[in-house]
């Protein structure tokens, strides 16, 4: 188990830098990360390359025994960039021309960019890639953040008429796939398709939003593998890595592909931020965790740890004493072997004043410091046993990014849409966390991973939540592991939808009808209002999006029961017994208490051991070489009792279990 830091020499005095070196490592640091914002550094001028800062910066680290991971610089371009060409910056939906002076700014599709960015990641590579310290690669930063992961520049423009082009051969072959006839926007010419940016009223066609996402995201796969070839050239044998966000489904793009050429994942684990008051509950931190874990299917890195608040402009939550140690104890049962924390020392200067380290703007030690010590001393023994073995699981919940990019652009109901910012539509995330936390509240270990990476066999349970944009290979897998006894969880709005966007002539759940036992006829999307359901011994909630099911084989399993509908009485949810397997099918979005109810008895029906022991308690089983463990950790500030004895507010417990 590593743990390190975000370090940022070229932010303080070299005079300070041995002492810092000296610090972290008191607190039990081993590795640091640099860089990843220093093109300016590197490259002043215009071939003009200078890389004695940071390799004299790694020679100390390595003479006390600190290790590095060295960011490419592409996250941001120095002024003398942007001065000789100016169309390399992004321009935003809404019709912003991003300018130098933040990050983030650069086109993907821009060639002068990527010219710029092979100059200085192949002469970063030459000349820092050999060093003794070097433990890793990190390419770019939190690439396609903030917004970025999709420009509506002229060069995209130009670069989405030739992908059509390379996607559909003909114009005519476009026009059918799209249904161009509606509205009749019929093209004639590549040169006559616009881009769907913003627009005064109505909206594009879907099919061509849906094509303008995958376009933009394979801009950042080629790109992330453009730089990781170049890597890989000159300092081989290197592992590489590029660190994600929160949220998960924040950006369109298929990082599914993205980490397809790279060593492993690495996410930035914020379980609060900015104004928040309070942090995210447990289980979405922990979706997001099991996010990353399931793209590789493999340990993951933690790149940026929380360890201080953090805020570009305005502050909130103070985590209480323990719950930093807490958060990163989560991080490490949920599958991370390696913890970064951002950021070592808080800067002085810049748009990140706000966005406190373990140290604060001075020097001296703080309750984080010491906290976290602690926590990676205890850590430390229990944590080299087990980490790097397989996450065990026999749930998985299966996500998919058409989908995520279909309720994006048409979000079905307002209790779906949810932009906190211009440039975050994360409604699909927050259903998906929802169902998460059915399981996890239950303390049932489980999977989340894409549609094209899981191995269904594997599962006795499956949850597929808002698929609705359907891909025929796929469905015939999970109509083959259904027949084979597994039991597959259905959502609502599931099967009605080709990749090409037409929506299918078959009636709600598309082609699962025979599988569910059900179809829809009549449905409403009740935005953010809630109403009443029922279980067999059980009241509950739903909201979002009701559909009334009727049941050809399948069985009721719970039912609407609020007397403001007249639908009061219909089943809301269904199971169905497919050849050797079942099939539950949700009708709508349960609230979390509900969704906890569903699982319960999913759980049960399907031999899957499960416990409660409280909304706020989550526990965690891992598998060691040495020794078997159960994590229970207590996301509460109030005192929990476990057994015979009581778990401190904020505080967690690691059971070793022999094998």
């Amino acid at each position: 188990m590593i743990f390190g830091a975000a370090y940022y020499p070229e932010q303080w005095n070299p005079k300070d830098w041995e002492e810092d070196i000296l610090i972290m490592k008191s607190m039990g640091l081993s590795q640091v990360r640099l860089a990843e914002f220093s093109w300016a550094l590197m490259e002043p001028k215009e071939g003009k390359f200078d890389f004695s800062f940071f390799a004299k910066v790694m020679d100390l680290l390595h003479k006390h025994d600190m290790g590095v991971i060295l960011g490419t610089p592409t996250a941001t371009f120095p002024p003398w960039l942007y001065k000789k060409y100016p169309s390399i910056v992004q321009t935003s939906k809404n019709g912003i021309v991003r300018t130098i002076g933040t990050r983030r700014q650069a086109c993907f599709s821009s060639l002068e960019f990527k010219k710029s960015t092979e100059r200085i990641v192949t002469k970063m590579s030459q000349a820092l890639g050999a060093h003794p310290s070097l433990r890793g690669w990190q390419i770019d930063n939190e690439i396609g953040h903030e917004g970025s992961d999709v420009s509506y520049s002229n060069s995209a423009l130009v670069g989405f008429r030739k992908w059509l082009k390379t996607k559909y051969k003909t114009i005519s072959n476009l026009n059918e796939n799209w249904g161009a006839s509606f509205w009749g926007l019929v093209y004639n010419d590549w040169n006559e398709i616009p881009l769907p940016a913003s627009h005064v009223a109505s909206g594009f066609n879907p099919a061509m939003i849906q094509d303008y996402y995958r376009y933009n995201s394979d801009l950042i796969i080629e790109y992330v593998s453009f730089q990781t070839k170049i890597i890989r050239k000159n300092s081989p044998n290197i592992p590489i890595t590029t660190n994600l966000y929160p949220s998960p489904f924040l950006p369109v793009t298929e990082m599914s592909r993205v980490f397809s050429e790279l060593d492993y994942v690495s996410w930035d684990n914020y379980p609060v931020w900015g104004p928040q008051l309070e942090p995210f509950p447990h289980p979405m931190v922990a979706m997001t965790l099991q996010y990353v874990r399931g793209l590789k299917n493999h340990p993951y890195t933690v790149m940026e740890q929380f360890s201080g608040q953090q805020g570009h402009d305005t502050l909130g939550y103070l985590p209480p004493p323990g719950q930093i140690g807490l958060w990163l104890v989560q991080a490490i049962a949920h599958g991370a072997n390696q913890i970064f924390f951002f950021r070592y020392r808080t800067a002085l200067f810049g748009q990140e004043q706000l966005c406190y380290g373990i140290l604060d703007h001075g020097k001296q030690l703080t309750h984080k410091y010491f906290e976290l010590q602690k926590t990676i001393t205890e850590l430390q023994e229990v944590a080299d046993d087990f980490v790097d073995e397989p996450y065990p699981a026999e749930v998985a919940l299966v996500t998919d990014i058409d989908n995520v990019r279909n309720y994006k652009h048409q979000p079905l109901t307002d209790g779906l849409r949810f932009e906190p910012t211009a440039f975050a539509s994360v409604g699909y995330d927050i259903e998906i966390a929802t169902w998460f936390a059915g399981a996890n509240i239950l303390n049932v270990n489980t999977h989340l991973i894409p549609s094209d990476l899981v191995d269904l066999q594997k599962y006795k349970i499956i949850i597929l939540p808002l698929y609705t944009m359907i891909d025929a290979r796929f469905v015939e897998r999970l109509e083959e592991y259904v027949r084979n006894g597994g039991c597959l969880v259905l959502g609502y709005r599931a099967g009605i939808k080709e990749k090409n966007h037409w929506m299918r002539p078959e009636r709600t759940p598309g082609v699962f009808q025979e599988m569910a036992g059900v179809t829809v006829e009549k449905f409403e999307a009740i935005g953010k209002e809630s109403y009443k359901i029922k279980f067999r011994f059980f009241r509950g909630k739903c909201n979002k999006f009701c559909e009334l099911l009727q049941p050809t084989t399948a069985k009721a399993i719970a039912w609407y029961n609020d007397s403001k509908k007249f639908y009061k009485g219909t089943p809301a949810a269904t199971v169905n017994n497919y050849h050797a397997g079942k099939v539950y099918y949700i009708g709508t979005s349960l609230a979390p208490e509900s969704m906890v109810l569903l699982f319960r008895r999913i759980f049960r029906e399907n031999q899957i051991p499960f416990s409660f022991l409280g909304e706020k308690t989550e526990r965690i089983r891992r598998v060691g070489k040495l020794w078997n463990y159960e994590i229970t950790l207590n996301n509460s500030s109030k005192y929990k009792l476990l057994g015979f004895s009581f778990l401190k507010p904020f505080a967690y417990r690691i059971q070793k279990i022999p094998k």
